[in-house]
């Protein structure tokens, strides 16, 4: 469940960072794209509008008889003058009034000099050298006959309640005497740049700006004097035309300009971010709807889908642990022909096979055992044994055999020991004592050859250990280390404690194992399970050797651990790693007896 929420949590936030990602960059490149076509449309209506205005500033040139006037206004009577303020007055009244320009106001004709000629409504600066060195009027002139276009009327030219927002002044003169000539400057209101502010294709928010060749703010559709305190945008527009991302305290903007190359002025664009991908807020809210559905189906998929694919696999686990436990009756019901299915069929296929290898392996080699054992124990009277070993060291004593005595009570011992006591777990301190013995009867035999040397400490004689550990190896090291050496030989038992194990060491120095033979012994030495069809050979390797190794095998399992290493004419060492705690749980002797029972279960 864990891994489709990782997937699906995966494959939703690529897909929508991948779609979010996408529609922000081609709306982004739309809005870029489209933000300047529609100041370049801005800037056409613009222009537009202003050859209009400029084709009526130049209506003086449409009768030689006014650019004479101005020719010889200096030379004129007062008389001749007034009439010629009063012929270009009315020349402008005409042309203003024929052609009705909805947002003019006024306009103003100034000679060369700064002398007021005329104005449509009476007002205008009556001092001339003012108006000479006024900044419009020497702009004006240094257009030399192009319009001149402002966004900048000083508050001392400007009247009570005046809505003026920008003027055009163009200079009059006859083309062959520079000097004199006459400035014509007409006034208009923002009606213009308010049409174009109502623009439909703009936004809520949107803003449109006009400048002019200073960056002034001429017209701005919402609070010019807001963008007038933002000098670092003005500075960001320069150049002819541009768009750039604009951050300010209100957030990100979109600002867009375009130059015109008739006017000089700029016409810009001012487009919040919010407005331009407030439509991916619906993206987003699809997204995580999606996300949240997702989950919600993912949850059901996989807990239908988990049920059907853990349930058998945990009732597959239960089985195991019942036959973990001993309980080799257990089977996997199978109602399904898929993989998992298979693996239940496979699995009590393994169960009955391995039920039919304990019973027909193992248990009846146990069985085997037993009547052996029965046999052997039908064919020895001990008590016979006993008094027989009892009479022969009766009379050893009487006729003072020392030898003969010494050797009846140490193989009665050793009988008794075998015979008497029933318990598989014995004393370290139990199994010396017949090691004693069992040595006590061989050093009558070969007198001096054998030397027996015991390296254990007295704080070790309490650990258990199982009966017949050490006799089989030390009759080994006897009869095929020592026996067939020349000279004398040592015979080594040795035990030590490491953290939980028991070390036991019974090493000789005697003849030692070809290398063929003892890898042969090594390979012989596996658990008795697969010791199918193997037969003990003692002429080969000895009884004693596998039987100690296969007894602590089924007893201790793969913790025990059993080394040989042996090197022809050096001798032989066998050692013994026996965990402690397999053998103090005597209910561990009863492991055999209960698989049989269980498995003879109804």
């Amino acid at each position: 469940m864990l891994s489709y929420f990782i997937i699906i949590l995966v494959c939703i936030t690529l897909v929508g960072s991948v779609s979010f990602y996408i529609s922000y960059t081609t709306m982004a490149k739309q809005a870029e794209s489209a933000s300047l076509l529609l100041v370049q449309q801005i800037e056409k209506n613009m222009d537009n509008d202003f050859h209009s205005k400029r084709n009526l500033l130049l209506a003086a040139y449409n009768e030689q008889s006014y650019i004479d006037g101005i020719n010889l206004y200096p030379e004129l009577s007062d008389r001749e003058r007034f009439q010629f303020r009063q012929r270009i007055g009315d020349l402008y009244l005409k042309s203003f009034n024929v052609t009705p320009i909805r947002d003019f106001i006024r306009f103003q004709i100034y000679y060369s000099t700064g002398e007021l000629l005329s104005s449509s409504d009476g007002s205008g600066l009556r001092d001339a050298s003012q108006v000479s060195h006024a900044e419009w009027f020497r702009s004006t002139v240094a257009k030399d006959g192009e319009v001149f276009f402002s966004g900048y009327i000083p508050e001392a030219e400007r009247a009570d309640g005046d809505e003026a927002a920008y003027f055009s002044a163009i200079m009059i003169r006859d083309f062959s005497n520079p000097v004199r000539f006459m400035i014509v400057r007409a006034e208009y209101r923002s009606e213009i740049f308010n049409s174009i502010g109502r623009n439909e294709g703009l936004s809520e928010h949107s803003s449109i700006l006009i400048l002019d060749e200073g960056n002034r703010v001429v017209y701005a559709s919402g609070d010019s004097h807001a963008y007038a305190s933002e000098p670092a945008l003005m500075d960001l527009i320069n150049g002819n035309r541009g768009r750039f991302w604009n951050d300010t305290a209100g957030g990100e903007q979109l600002v867009s300009y375009m130059r015109s190359g008739y006017s000089g002025w700029k016409a810009v664009l001012v487009i919040p971010k919010a407005d331009i991908f407030g439509s991916l807020d619906v993206i987003k809210s699809t997204v995580i709807w999606t996300a949240v559905s997702a989950f919600v189906i993912t949850l059901i998929i996989s807990f239908l889908f988990g049920q059907r694919i853990t349930k058998p696999i945990l009732h597959l686990y239960k089985s195991v642990n019942r036959i973990k436990r001993g309980d080799f009756s257990a089977r996997v019901e199978v109602k399904r022909l898929d993989e998992i299915g298979r693996i239940a069929m496979n699995f009590n296929a393994m169960q009955e096979e391995l039920r039919q290898l304990i019973e027909t392996r193992y248990v009846n080699q146990i069985k085997l055992q037993e009547a052996e054992l029965a046999m052997l124990y039908s064919q020895i009277n001990p008590h016979f044994l006993y008094n027989t070993l009892d009479s022969i060291r009766a009379m050893s004593d009487y006729y003072q055999v020392k030898e003969i005595s010494g050797m009846a009570e140490s193989l009665a011992d050793i009988f008794r020991y075998n015979t008497k006591n029933k318990n598989e777990v014995v004393t370290l301190q139990e199994e010396l004592v017949q090691i004693d013995a069992y040595m006590s009867i061989q050093k009558i035999r070969f007198e001096d050859k054998i030397h027996y040397d015991q390296q254990i400490g007295e704080e070790l004689v309490g650990l258990p250990l199982l009966k017949m550990t050490l006799q089989p190896l030390v009759e080994n090291a006897v009869f095929h280390g020592i026996e067939r050496k020349r000279g004398k030989g040592t015979i080594t038992t040795a035990a030590r404690q490491e953290d939980e194990f028991i070390v036991l060491t019974v090493k000789d120095d005697g003849v030692g194992i070809p290398d063929k033979r003892l890898a042969g012994i090594r390979a012989s030495l596996r658990p008795p399970l697969l010791q199918a069809g193997h037969e003990l050979n003692e002429a080969r390797m000895g009884i004693g050797i596998q039987n100690v190794y296969s007894r602590y095998a089924l007893r201790c399992g793969p913790r025990f651990q059993f080394r040989i290493d042996s090197k022809e004419g050096a001798g032989t060492e066998i050692t013994l790693l026996i965990p402690i705690d397999k053998l103090a749980d005597s209910e561990k002797s009863e492991f055999l007896t209960k698989q049989v029972e269980i498995m003879n279960r109804p």
